[in-house]
C-alpha cells in the first residue's frame, strides 16, 4: 500500500511543481516547464532553426518513402506508419512546410519567403519555440497522465465539471496544464486519456475545443503586441469569462452535440463507471490514484511514452503547421482575402461602436490559421478599444490551424475540418459581444 502510495504521490508531486505550480525565477512568475523550456532553447543556441529545417526535411523524405515505395521497415511498424503514412494533403502540406523553411534557410525563391515578416516570423520566432516548447514538455508530462494524477483531480473536480460543462472532473487537469502551460500540453493531455479509454468521443471533442486554452506567458505577449499590456489584468478577466461562457455554450450546439458517447477503447464506458468507489469524496480520489499507481509505468515505460509523444509533434505537427502559419503571414498581410470576409462585418462592428471598424473586421477570423494574427492586427490599430477586442479574439477562438488545428486533425480525435471551421465560427459568435462589452467598460 505504501509503495503504491509513494508511486502516486512522488512523480504527481513532480508534475504539478513542473507544469502547474507558479514560481518566481529571475524576478518573474513563471512556471518550471517555461524554465525547462529556456535551458532547451540555450542549449539549442544558434541551432535552432537548423533543427526546425532538418526536422522539415526528414519529414517530407520519410513521407515520400513511405507513400512512394511502403517498405516493410515501415509498413510493419504501426507508429511509423502512422506517422508517415498520410492522406495526400497532408503530403501537400509537409513538402510545402520543407520548401518554404528551405527558402528562408538558404535565402533564395520569393523575396517575401526569405523575409522577416513572413520567413524569420515563422520558422525563428514561432517554429524555434514551439520545438522547444514540445521537447521539454512530451518528455515529462507523462507525470501528469500516468501516475493517479489526473483520476485524483478528476473525482475531486467532477461535480462541479458534471455540472457546468457536461464534462469528467478530468478535464480539469487539461485545463490547467493550458492555463499555465500552453494549448499544445493540454491538447496532448486530452489526445493521451481519450487513447487510453478515459474520454468518450462527445468529451474528447468538447476538451480539445474548448478547454485547450492559451497560456497565461503567451496571453502576456499577445496583450503586449496588442498595446494594451497596461490593461492586462482587467483584459484577462474579461478573456477568461468569455472563455467560459464559450466552454457551457459551444458543446450544447451542433457539431459537439451530435457527437457519440463512444470510447476509442473497448469497454471505455464500462472502465469509467466501474471505478467509482463509495465514501468521501476525498476517499474516492485517493483510491482512484492508488489503483492507476498500481499500474503506472515504470522508467522504461514512462521514457517510452515521452518519446512516442514527442515523436507525433515533430513529425506529424511541425513541418504541416509552418506550412500553414506561412500561408497566414502571406494571406493576411499581403492579400485583401480577409479583408474581403471581414467587409460584410464592418457595419456590425461600427454600430457595436468600435472605432477603425474596417481594419477590425479584416482581422476577425484571422486567428483561423495562426493565433498571433489578430494581435499583429490591432498592433497597427490606434484604438485602444479595438486593439482590445481583437487581443481577446487571439486568445478566445483557440482553433489555429498553425498548431492546434494540425494537432487535432493529425491524432485520433473524431473531430473534421469542417467541424473545426464551425466550432471557430461559434467560439467567435459568443466570445465577441462579451470581448465589445468589456472593451466599452474598461477602455
Amino acid at each position: 500500500m505504501l509503495s503504491h502510495a509513494l508511486r502516486f504521490v512522488i512523480p504527481s508531486l513532480l508534475g504539478v511543481l513542473i507544469f502547474l505550480t507558479p514560481i518566481r525565477w529571475n524576478g518573474t512568475l513563471t512556471i518550471g516547464i517555461d524554465i525547462i523550456t529556456g535551458w532547451v532553447r540555450h542549449l539549442l543556441g544558434d541551432y535552432g532553426l537548423h533543427l526546425v529545417v532538418l526536422l522539415t526535411v526528414v519529414t517530407s523524405a520519410m513521407t515520400l518513402i513511405a507513400t512512394l515505395f511502403g517498405p516493410a521497415w515501415i509498413e510493419h511498424r504501426e507508429h511509423l506508419k502512422s506517422l508517415f503514412k498520410v492522406p495526400p494533403v497532408w503530403i501537400l502540406l509537409r513538402l510545402a512546410g520543407m520548401a518554404f523553411a528551405l527558402c528562408y534557410f538558404f535565402q533564395f525563391g520569393p523575396a517575401l519567403l526569405q523575409s522577416d515578416s513572413v520567413g524569420k516570423a515563422v520558422f525563428v520566432d514561432i517554429a524555434v519555440n514551439v520545438v522547444t516548447i514540445y521537447i521539454s514538455a512530451c518528455l515529462l508530462l507523462p507525470l501528469l497522465t500516468d501516475y493517479g494524477l489526473m483520476e485524483f483531480a478528476g473525482i475531486l473536480a467532477r461535480p462541479v465539471f458534471r455540472k457546468v460543462f457536461q464534462l469528467p472532473g478530468r478535464a480539469a487537469i487539461d485545463a490547467i496544464a493550458s492555463f499555465v502551460g500552453a494549448s499544445a500540453i493540454g491538447l496532448l493531455v486530452t489526445i493521451s486519456q481519450y487513447d487510453r479509454g478515459s474520454y468518450s468521443s462527445r468529451e474528447a471533442s468538447v476538451i480539445a475545443t474548448n478547454f485547450s486554452i492559451i497560456s497565461i506567458p503567451f496571453s502576456l505577449v499577445v496583450a503586449t503586441v496588442a498595446g494594451i499590456k497596461h490593461l492586462f489584468i482587467p483584459w484577462y478577466g474579461i478573456v477568461v469569462l468569455a472563455c467560459l461562457l464559450a466552454a457551457v455554450i459551444t458543446p450544447r450546439l451542433p457539431p459537439l452535440s451530435r457527437k457519440q458517447e463512444t470510447y476509442r477503447v473497448q469497454g471505455g464506458a464500462e472502465k469509467q463507471s466501474n471505478t467509482a468507489s463509495h465514501g468521501a469524496l476525498l476517499t474516492q480520489s485517493w483510491e482512484a490514484a492508488l489503483r492507476r499507481a498500481r499500474s503506472a509505468p515504470g522508467l522504461r515505460g514512462f521514457l517510452s511514452t515521452g518519446l512516442r509523444n514527442l515523436a507525433f509533434f515533430l513529425f506529424s505537427v511541425i513541418t504541416a503547421a509552418m506550412a500553414l502559419a506561412t500561408i497566414a503571414a502571406l494571406l493576411v498581410f499581403h492579400t485583401p482575402v480577409f479583408e474581403w470576409l471581414g467587409y460584410p462585418f464592418v457595419a456590425l462592428l461600427e454600430f457595436a461602436g468600435l472605432p477603425e471598424a474596417a481594419a477590425a473586421a479584416a482581422a476577425l477570423f484571422s486567428g483561423f490559421l495562426d493565433q498571433f494574427m489578430p494581435a499583429l492586427a490591432a498592433a497597427n490599430i490606434t484604438s485602444e478599444t479595438t486593439s482590445f477586442v481583437l487581443a481577446g479574439l487571439a486568445v478566445c477562438q483557440l482553433i489555429y490551424m498553425s498548431e492546434t488545428g494540425v494537432i487535432i486533425l493529425r491524432s485520433s480525435l473524431p473531430i473534421t475540418l469542417g467541424e473545426l471551421i464551425v466550432i471557430f465560427l461559434l467560439r467567435t459568435a459568443i466570445v465577441l459581444p462579451v470581448l465589445i462589452a468589456g472593451a466599452h467598460l474598461l477602455t
